[in-house]
């Protein structure tokens, strides 16, 4: 629709400059519909990049989210093994809080609080 109307603006445009003569070249600076049209041409042209704009974010978002569907699918034939050296490496300790609370200590001194599931 917006691009409809960035045409029509152009035709019109165009036939105002098929009217101007050797005799008239200063009607094209006088005619006032020439600034309204220039003015909504840009208005629509800015509207319309906006919408490629976001346009081609969704299609970004869509193609990261088929990829990350990929590969959990991937991963839905192939179990995560548990590697017990590389917890080693992250963990400084495990606190264990109380009957339902644990208190997980990374290397650097990060510590997250976690419910435990029953």
């Amino acid at each position: 629709m917006i691009q409809i109307r960035i045409a029509q603006i152009d035709k019109e445009f165009n036939d105002i400059l098929n009217t101007v003569t050797a005799e008239n070249p200063e009607s094209l600076l006088t005619d006032p519909r020439i600034e309204a049209m220039m003015s909504e041409k840009r208005m629509l042209e800015q509207r319309l990049a906006e919408y490629s704009a976001a346009e081609q974010h969704r299609k970004n978002a869509m193609s990261r989210l088929d990829n990350i569907f990929t590969v959990l699918d991937g991963m839905k034939n192939h179990p995560l093994l548990f590697d017990n050296e590389i917890i080693r490496k992250i963990l400084q300790c495990v606190i264990v809080e109380s009957k339902d609370k644990i208190k997980v200590v990374f290397i650097g001194g990060l510590e997250v609080e976690a419910e435990v599931e029953q």
